[in-house]
């Protein structure tokens, strides 16, 4: 099993995230001055919450190991996920217009995070292009990901979007150079099922047939791809630039 490692304390310009996330295409020298504004905390712990939803807005936040949720509630307490979140990915732009967070971000594992305060970030900036190029691309990103999620939901049956959510996440750790076809993931199934729109045992279900065809299996945090053309058949996914998945 491929263990995805990480070093809690390396600078920017040692992460190995470095194509995944803001460093992209930077000088060494705008790495430095982009390092000098991160802080780098203790990793957050399982089921710790790195911000709240009306909590004031400061930062935005890159994950280096870990897995962050993203969740909120709708008006009658049912919880809503709006996302899952790997090392390389960003997260915390929910707060950017209101200057209050709009949902929950809570570790699904033991989570390492760089604290990039917004103020700062942003005046960096405007001192360096490719940064801001850089912020404009990931605040892109975000905007494709519910794009795709919304696709999913409506034009997708059962099989096709647990098919479709299984192979996005190994696709995600292909990207950034991770093993691909067996890989842990934590994340529970019932996450899964709110975030697919199905309910747990649908997802279960769904699951438990694939083992049976040998096409893929999610068992304990481990997640094993055995037939990648027949799981991206079912996802109805091709080869080609516009189905990959975004990061």
């Amino acid at each position: 099993m491929s263990e995805i490692k990480s070093a809690f304390n390396a600078s920017c310009l040692n992460c190995g995230l470095q194509k995944i996330c803001f460093p992209t295409g930077l000088l060494k020298s705008d790495i430095d001055r982009l390092d000098d504004i991160v802080d780098r905390k203790s990793p957050l712990k399982k089921n710790q919450h790195l911000y709240e939803t009306g909590q004031q807005f400061s930062s935005i936040y890159a994950i280096r190991a870990g897995v962050i949720k993203l969740y909120s509630y709708s008006d009658h307490g049912e919880e809503i996920v709006h996302g899952f979140y790997l090392p390389g990915d960003v997260v915390g732009f929910d707060g950017l217009v209101d200057k209050q967070y709009l949902y929950n971000a809570i570790a699904l594992d033991t989570t390492s995070i760089c604290n990039l305060p917004f103020d700062e970030l942003s005046e960096l900036s405007l001192k360096i292009p490719n940064l801001n190029q850089q912020l404009l691309t990931v605040m892109s990103k975000k905007m494709q990901e519910g794009r795709m999620h919304s696709e999913l939901l409506v034009k997708r049956n059962a099989d096709q979007r647990v098919a479709q959510f299984v192979w996005n996440m190994a696709n995600r750790y292909k990207n950034r150079g991770y093993g691909y076809d067996e890989f842990r993931l934590s994340i529970l199934h019932r996450d899964v099922a709110l975030y697919l729109g199905l309910t747990p045992e649908t997802v279960s279900r769904i699951l438990a047939k694939f083992n049976a065809e040998k096409i893929v299996s999610w068992k304990k945090k481990e997640v094993i791809i055995y037939n990648e053309k027949k799981l991206k058949n079912i996802a109805g996914i091709n080869d080609c630039d516009i189905c990959k998945e975004v990061g």
